[in-house]
């Protein structure tokens, strides 16, 4: 072969490989599915069909506004997180209606990373029935591994429609829209039950990169701050938030905590006593009290606990009580929340009267008391139904601690003590007797029979 020959065949070498580079570069920039094609998901169908994710059915399409099922988007979800699929001879089934199923090893290496928990479904996990809008959030969050709220999130989301979600359901929206994984609909509402097309589960897979820069930034913010913090001669300032969430990081600075309470002015001793804070930015918080100005522990002087999410109280003694909270914020800051209420004794009194009585019969009016302090009792009778000044139907006296007295006439008698304590509320005790007439001794002459 001459040197021309192979001049020739180097070049068509060249051609070739340029050919086949370019059908490559081609066919990848083509790879799209004819119903994407102006439809609001457009990009994100084209972005995950170049990424491998979207395989598209048989028939060449993504329908994208069909109904997407769990099957469907458990396989959706372990490509983009690049999970291995489990050989079905490792694992156990977990899921007693996956066995054969087309998304089987990507369930199973779901279960496996922790994204599905086996727990919220049971025995069957219904790989053909729709998922719901609330299902992919969780499963989302927990493939950023942002599953672990901050407690003192106040998880202020805005959605009009989540009132009937449990705390920890409200969490997962709460970190859904905070690394933009939703965002809503257009009314303000969720709609966590909801069934969701493969449109908008598409679009939010999508996000995943987006949301991976997000925490890299705030990782990276994070670090920054703590070295900020670690260094003697530098002082933080509050500066105002930039969002409506309080998640662990995902701010460039710590801010201040706030906390906030009301307790009754007064109270009674034994009195149920629900402190329910408001807060944000709020890591840890500290309780202290002191009665009539002077501190004590806080299980002498009440039952019940405070924490940071506030308590049920009870009171032991009367007295002036100052509550004191203590809230600090992740780096150490401090607001502090007093409150103070006055707590009254539970003034009670009780005495009893023989069932019936003769006007004659003295009538010993034994009246026990607590906590009556200076508080002043006042006796008041009624004679067959009917108010009536004391004087008219007793002699005797009648005390604070009763008396002995002698009723003038018969008929039923209801005896009454009255007791206004301090906060204006009155205690009543009453008993009634029933008064019989003197019995009457009737003489005379009797004849004498002679024998």
């Amino acid at each position: 072969m001459n040197h021309k020959s192979k001049r020739i065949i180097n070049i068509l070498l060249v051609v070739c490989i340029l050919i086949t580079s370019f059908v490559g570069s081609a066919y990848a920039t083509r790879f799209v599915f004819t119903d994407s094609v102006g439809h609001w998901a457009e990009d994100s169908i084209n972005n995950l069909a170049r990424k491998g994710v979207i395989h598209g059915y048989p028939d060449g399409l993504s329908h994208p506004d069909e109904i997407i099922t769990r099957g469907e988007f458990s396989a959706l979800l372990a490509r983009i997180m690049e999970l291995e699929p489990k050989e079905t001879n490792t694992v156990n089934i977990v899921f007693e209606d996956i066995a054969g199923h087309f998304a089987q090893k990507e369930i199973e290496a779901l279960i496996d990373a922790g994204i599905i928990i086996k727990e919220e479904y049971g025995t069957k996990y219904f790989p053909d029935e729709p998922i719901t809008r609330l299902e992919m959030i969780k499963m989302l969050v927990r493939a950023i591994g942002k599953e672990e709220h901050n407690m003192d999130c106040t998880c202020n989301t805005g959605f009009t429609d989540e009132d009937d979600l449990t705390e920890e359901e409200r969490e997962y929206i709460c970190a859904g829209k905070h690394y933009n994984i939703i965002s809503g609909y257009p009314d303000g509402t969720i709609r966590p039950d909801g069934e969701a097309t493969r449109g908008e589960a598409f679009e939010i897979l999508d996000k995943h990169d987006e949301i991976k820069d997000i925490i890299e930034q705030e990782e990276a913010t994070d670090k920054i701050e703590e070295d900020v913090v670690d260094s003697p001669d530098v002082e933080q300032e509050d500066k105002p938030s930039d969002n409506g969430s309080s998640l662990n990081g995902g701010s460039s600075y710590v801010p201040a905590p706030k906390y906030d309470y009301t307790l009754p002015n007064t109270a009674y001793v034994g009195e149920e006593i629900k402190i329910i804070p408001t807060r944000s930015n709020v890591k840890s918080v500290t309780w202290t009290v002191s009665k009539n100005g002077i501190p004590t522990e806080l299980s002498s002087v009440l039952d019940g606990e405070l924490k940071a999410e506030g308590g049920v109280i009870k009171v032991k003694s009367a007295g002036s009580y100052t509550f004191s909270a203590t809230a600090f914020n992740s780096r150490g800051r401090t607001v502090v929340c007093e409150q103070t209420v006055s707590i009254y004794p539970v003034i009670s009194a009780q005495f009893s009267l023989p069932e019936t009585a003769h006007t004659d019969t003295t009538v010993a009016v034994d009246l026990v008391t607590e906590n009556l302090g200076d508080n002043s009792l006042i006796w008041t009778i009624k004679k067959d139904g009917n108010e009536t000044d004391l004087e008219t139907v007793i002699t005797g006296e009648l005390t604070g601690s009763g008396g002995l007295i002698l009723f003038k006439t018969n008929g039923v008698y209801e005896l009454s003590a009255t007791i206004i304590d301090d906060l204006g509320k009155e205690v009543i005790v009453s008993d009634i007797i029933i008064v019989y007439p003197l019995a009457e001794i009737k003489t005379g002459f009797f004849k004498k029979l002679a024998i």
